[in-house]
């Protein structure tokens, strides 16, 4: 495993267990791509990073992830993962499988792919790298924005979890 794949994982624990926003963020290229099942953002870096880890923690009451196998080769980390937790005070597990791509020690793309159906609605309380928000509202499938933050930011993540939804139901992407 390579070092930052270990600080990857170390920052994760972090960010689920303490809420610590920064570690995670730290480890991200000023030109980083991050992107999930439903949002896909270029060239964000860091700002965007923290935005879209900012999210993901916010979407959960509480969250742990472990991971079965991790796969470094030629700068690029395959990590196959589990994670638990409870949304509203109902519970959740899902698998997924996370890329991340390095390049002078840094994080240059993070992509995650995971069935956003073994998670429950969920209500982002923040999103803007500030953990401590109250407004609800959102998807934990939703752990990024396209938009530039804020309000804005999480209305485009509602109405791409929407469009999903719609799609899962007409037989199509799932």
């Amino acid at each position: 495993m390579s070092q930052l794949t270990d600080q990857f994982i170390d920052a994760l624990h972090r960010l689920e267990g303490d809420r610590d926003l920064n570690a995670m963020a730290s480890l991200f290229s000023e030109d980083a791509e991050v992107a999930n099942p439903l949002i896909h953002r270029e060239n964000g870096g860091a700002r965007a990073a923290k935005e879209f880890w900012s999210q993901y923690r916010d979407a959960f009451d509480d969250i742990r992830s472990d991971f079965r196998s991790v796969r470094d080769t030629d700068g690029v980390a395959f990590l196959e993962w589990h994670s638990e937790g409870s949304i509203d005070g109902q519970s959740f597990h899902y698998d997924g499988v996370s890329v991340i791509e390095e390049a002078d020690g840094k994080i240059i793309a993070f992509r995650t792919y995971f069935d956003t159906r073994h998670i429950p609605n969920a209500h982002t309380r923040s999103g803007n790298g500030d953990a401590a928000g109250s407004t609800r509202n959102g998807n934990a499938a939703s752990a990024g924005s396209q938009g530039q933050g804020g309000e804005a930011g999480r209305d485009e993540v509602v109405e791409a979890q929407r469009e999903a939804a719609e799609q899962r139901a007409d037989g199509g992407y799932s």
